[in-house]
């Protein structure tokens, strides 16, 4: 087992995506691998990694954001990876290496890079990849003509493709073999800005207005598992541009930057971190959950939205 893997990339649906297939290697090699997810720009020093697990696996530690570390615990993980332990995987998630050359040196020295690349425009058969592994991550199957329609809508934008892939999987849930029919019915006349007005709620510190807006978009057929994607697109951002990403890093044009800095201020420490990670949860639950998926979008909405402080028992009445 590799001590050092640095997955690197300009999209973050494509980096995400590599590390969930990164990570499922490395729990197959080890079924008792502890694997920590940490963002960098909740980070004040890196996680031990040096000590034994408690519960008797290797430990895995996932530092996301890795292009905007600095300071002292940019130091920290580069005197790491210059004897990382071999008890030990260290995962380091960065969209660009230009500012962390020497991190990205070592971490190579040490273990594996893998550099995470959207398909050419011109490339028909790696974007049709793409929008196949998003059907079968769903443990879906689509034909040709699915996967046609998909890319006539989102075009090259993986974000979108997820999201609209997601959106039709969810509405034809007894389809043995999705075609062109089920995405044009899905898709046709379904507004994109559902999922965003709930983010946003999210953001601007808003749970009545997140719930509202939550129940407009069911309402009007958007899939749960689309609506999670856009309050997580939204989520990064945020993480970004706390990190201290400028426009250009972040992926944004300069006013959505300074709109986006502009909601930073109302997260707590930590609490960007902790979304991320409800997100995830949320992501779980509505795979596998018995409650219905309103249930568990509305209570996650109202935490998501609700201002707290990180490790402290949450108090639903504590709005801004």
């Amino acid at each position: 087992m590799t001590p050092v893997l640095l997955i690197s990339g300009d999209d973050d649906l494509l980096l995400q995506r590599e590390l969930e297939r990164q990570l499922d290697e490395l729990r197959a090699e080890d079924p008792e691998l502890e694997v920590d997810l940490q963002d960098v720009s909740e980070l004040d020093q890196l996680p031990e990694l040096r000590t034994t697990s408690l519960f008797g696996g290797r430990t895995c530690v996932v530092l996301r954001g890795v292009e905007t570390v600095k300071g002292d615990l940019k130091v920290e993980v580069e005197n790491y990876l210059d004897a990382p332990s071999d008890e030990a995987v260290l995962v380091l998630v960065a969209r660009g290496i230009g500012r962390v050359q020497r991190i990205a040196k070592s971490a190579k020295s040490h273990g594996i890079r893998v550099d995470v690349k959207a398909p050419a425009d011109w490339d028909d058969r790696g974007w049709d990849r793409l929008v196949g592994e998003e059907f079968r991550r769903l443990s879906r199957k689509a034909d040709a003509t699915a996967v046609a329609a998909i890319r006539a809508h989102a075009g090259n934008q993986p974000a979108t493709i997820a999201s609209q892939v997601a959106s039709v999987c969810a509405a034809a849930p007894s389809v043995a073999t999705i075609t062109a029919e089920q995405v044009e019915d899905v898709i046709e006349g379904h507004g994109k800005a559902s999922g965003f007005a709930i983010a946003d709620a999210i953001a601007e510190r808003k749970p009545s207005d997140a719930l509202v807006a939550l129940r407009g978009a069911l309402e009007a057929g958007e899939a749960p598992l689309a609506l999670v994607g856009a309050i997580t697109f939204r989520s990064r951002q945020l993480l970004r541009v706390r990190s201290g990403a400028g426009p250009k890093d972040a992926g944004m044009s300069p006013n959505q930057h300074r709109r986006i800095k502009a909601l930073v201020g109302a997260f707590n420490p930590g609490e960007l971190a902790w979304c991320h990670d409800r997100l995830a949860e949320l992501d779980l639950e509505l795979k596998g959950s018995d409650l219905p998926d309103d249930v568990l979008l509305e209570v996650a909405v109202i935490e998501l939205a609700t201002s707290r402080e990180v490790g402290a028992p949450f108090n639903p009445l504590a709005t801004n």
